[in-house]
């Protein structure tokens, strides 16, 4: 089976790779809008756009994914649609720094929480695109994020320890060492037995050993 013929993307014009990527995200994220609640990560998104257009991109997606969600807002904006941007998610659950810009930009409105902004903006995506909502139309939400279950992991721990005074103690899940057999005594001979010139164990009888002889 042949490699995949990937493109780079140094090789093309900085303007023709970010508008094919802008073409691209907007059918995945109108996939991903398909279903209710449902948000892709930065990261996630910029390897599906690369395997989608098969433009490898070796920058980090820091670098260049808000300027393809600005043109894909730009699209949307166009349309007269909710902006699928707000499907996508920083590695902890929240919106990156070119949301608010990105809205201020495309309709000139001020974002003052840009979670809840995107949240209801997530509402209209799926509601335009096709997903299966509940009664009532659904509600916005913000997506779940994993840095506050850590942070309460770490509060839980240190409150336990502040209450006792003390540290909670570790619990050790190593099963404990199998004691080690006792050394065997290493023979030392007599002194009287050892040959004062070369220090070589004698023979019963002899005073020198046959090397001093």
């Amino acid at each position: 089976m042949s490699e995949t013929p990937w493109i780079e993307a140094r090789t093309i014009g900085i303007e023709e790779v970010r508008d094919t990527f802008a073409l691209a995200a907007r059918h995945l994220l109108a996939d991903v809008a398909a279903d209710y609640h449902a948000v892709i990560s930065v990261a996630d998104l910029a390897v599906a756009l690369q395997e989608k257009t098969l433009i490898r991109q070796r920058q980090a997606p820091s670098q260049w994914m808000g300027d393809v969600l600005f043109r894909v807002a730009k699209d949307c904006r166009r349309r007269n649609e909710p902006l699928l941007g707000a499907l996508v998610v920083g590695p902890h659950g929240r919106m990156s720094d070119w949301y608010a810009d990105t809205v201020s930009e495309v309709r000139g409105d001020e974002v003052l929480d840009p979670e809840m902004h995107a949240a209801e903006e997530r509402l209209e995506c799926y509601r335009l695109h096709g997903a299966d909502l509940p009664e009532g139309g659904g509600v916005a939400a913000l997506p779940p994020t994993r840095e506050p279950a850590r942070r309460a992991a770490r509060t839980t721990g240190a409150t336990a320890g502040s209450q006792s005074g003390t540290r909670a103690p570790r619990t050790s899940t190593r099963a404990p060492a199998a004691p080690k057999p006792p050394a065997t005594p290493k023979y030392v001979p007599p002194a009287e037995q050892v040959c004062p010139r070369c220090f070589m164990v004698l023979a019963a009888g002899h005073k020198t050993c046959d090397n001093c002889d």
